[in-house]
């Protein structure tokens, strides 16, 4: 028979440890969610509208008070192309679901090699991302200009079968802010496409 002794002093610490992180994880989610909605009313994005497109299939929230135009895209790439602004129209981009032929990876390094030719960059960085259980792209840069305004760019690339969801936005160096990566992500968060 073996006899186990309990250190009761450590026992109970290990508790109130485990406890307290158990807390501040709640409290941390928590947390994320004020600082994304702070992120916004900073930005005097009051609300969130719902766009859809091919025929209901893809839903995304944009701020209620940019502009948003849907284009006409004929072609077997870009099935869908849709240009947003902001009130103050320091934020331009837009939306766009893609037939993927081939590796998404492979694409935007060819992308990335293409703009280079007719682009100075300061910075590019890629990384992996998963938005809603989806995987894909951040390919955050900054475009120089010899003369006149450096533009800064956020775009996301959402892997969904044989398409991807392209988030992009464009803000000019001088207008950038540090929330405005939160903001972008919140919007790209609201992506629903089946």
């Amino acid at each position: 028979m073996k006899v186990l002794f309990i250190n009761k002093r450590k026992l109970g610490v290990t508790i109130i440890i485990i406890g307290l992180m158990t807390i501040l994880f709640g409290l941390e989610k928590n947390f994320d969610v004020k600082l994304k909605f702070t992120a916004l009313m900073q930005n005097d994005i009051k609300s969130l509208t719902q766009y859809s497109g091919l025929k209901n299939r893809l839903k995304y929230k944009l701020p209620s008070n940019w502009d948003c135009r849907v284009q006409d895209i004929f072609g077997d790439e870009i099935v869908y192309h849709s240009n947003f602004k902001s009130a103050d129209g320091k934020i331009n981009g837009f939306v766009q679901v893609w037939n993927l032929k081939g590796n998404l990876k492979i694409f935007l390094q060819n992308s990335r090699s293409i703009s280079e030719k007719q682009n100075l960059y300061k910075s590019y960085n890629m990384s992996r991302i998963n938005i809603n259980g989806r995987n894909g792209y951040l390919v955050e840069y900054i475009i120089t200009k010899e003369i006149g305004d450096s533009y800064r760019g956020i775009e996301y690339f959402i892997e969904e079968g044989k398409q991807f969801c392209r988030f992009s936005f464009f803000v000019k160096d001088m207008d950038f802010k540090e929330n405005m990566p939160t903001i972008f992500e919140t919007i790209v968060k609201t992506l629903e496409y089946k």
